[in-house]
């Protein structure tokens, strides 16, 4: 009896301790998921209401872009500090329609309410408080400054100063753009588009739009077919302008990028007149022999390789020309003395002196 009573007594003590453990256990728990719960709240609703840094920037918006899309382009872009968040949020206020196509200029301290809603609503000049700015394929930095001294905005060589004396090395593709007293850093980058800008605008603000517009279109496959190539970024971006500067034909763009390289290649000099006129004021018109033998960094007619900078602003579609040339193995092209809007593509130069001279002799 006294040894039952002794394994009774044993028993109830191991089941109160195993029942005191597993209380232990479960408020254990309850606390940990309270303040995991707590601190999982607390985070969700810093990023509902996230603000960044006072930092406006450009946001471009493709047509028919996807919702998700464009959750993970704003959180790229620095906009928004969670996607998922973000599209949530979209959901829950029964946001879900696709947001309108455009150029926005965005805040970095904007909340996500405050980007849906300006995604929603549109961007125009004058919802916005905003004018429009055409810069066009192919301009070179002056050309721009006269364009806004036009409208304007400030003097040419505010402008241009500021371009060749502003900060911007918050563009990373910027950092391994060659220094050099003759060429202007930004030239070549300042990305031709329409544009809305604020009434008045500075300087910085219309650069920065720009910028920003070449680096939402830059890939990471840009930079792996320039290294397949054997040239920099810059390199591509200079020969863009050559490209976009000798015609403005988009089946003959590849094949000018074609020439460029076969011609860098073997050693010989480019020869492009876009070249040697780009530091004169020559608009329309004859080149004539004293302006080829005219002697800067950016003449191919004296100097071999290619100019030491971009010698205008290239388009997209001159850019992938300069990335993606035909595969012919053309050296030569002159207008076409048959149609001056186009060019005839040669081999030999005795086939291209033969174009030429018909070329010359239509311009009598």
């Amino acid at each position: 009896m006294k040894q039952n009573k002794a394994t009774n007594i044993i028993s109830y003590i191991l089941g109160m301790a195993f029942n005191l453990a597993i209380l232990a256990l479960v408020a254990f728990a309850i606390y940990w998921f309270a303040n995991w719960g707590f601190a999982r709240g607390h985070e969700f609703a810093e990023d509902m209401l996230y603000e960044g840094p006072d930092y406006e920037f450009t946001f471009v918006l493709e047509e028919d872009t996807p919702r998700a899309e464009a959750a993970r382009l704003l959180y790229n872009a620095g906009a928004i500090n969670n996607p998922w968040l973000f599209r949530l949020e979209m959901f829950l206020k029964n946001s879900t329609t696709v947001f309108m196509a455009g150029t926005y200029t965005l805040n970095t301290n904007m909340t996500n309410t405050d980007v849906n809603a300006t995604l929603r609503r549109g961007q125009t000049p004058e919802a916005a408080g905003h004018e429009q700015i055409r810069v066009l394929e192919g301009w070179r930095i002056r050309d721009m400054a006269l364009y806004f001294e036009s409208l304007g905005f400030f003097t040419a060589e505010e402008f241009i100063s500021y371009t060749e004396n502003g900060d911007f090395s918050n563009f990373r593709f910027l950092r391994d753009v060659p220094s050099h007293p003759a060429r202007n850093p930004l030239e070549g980058y300042l990305f031709p588009d329409t544009y809305f800008v604020p009434l008045n605008p500075t300087p910085r603000q219309i650069i920065s739009r720009m910028l920003d517009r070449f680096e939402y279109l830059m890939e990471d496959a840009w930079i792996n077919q320039a290294d397949a190539l054997g040239f920099t970024l810059d390199e591509i971006i200079t020969m863009a302008s050559v490209i976009e500067a000798e015609t403005p034909r988009a089946d003959e763009r590849p094949m000018v990028s074609q020439v460029i390289q076969s011609r860098l290649q073997q050693g010989i000099r480019l020869q492009m007149d876009a070249t040697a006129i780009y530091t004169l004021d020559i608009y329309g018109g004859r080149v004539l022999w004293e302006h080829l033998q005219t002697d800067t960094l950016f003449n191919t007619h004296i100097h071999h390789g290619l100019p030491i900078g971009p010698i205008g602003n290239p388009g997209l579609a001159s850019i992938e020309a300069a990335l993606f040339p035909t595969n012919t193995n053309y050296l030569f092209f002159v207008v076409d003395y048959r149609d001056h809007s186009r060019h005839v593509f040669t081999r030999t130069y005795p086939e291209h002196n033969h174009y030429v001279q018909r070329y010359h002799a239509s311009l009598n």
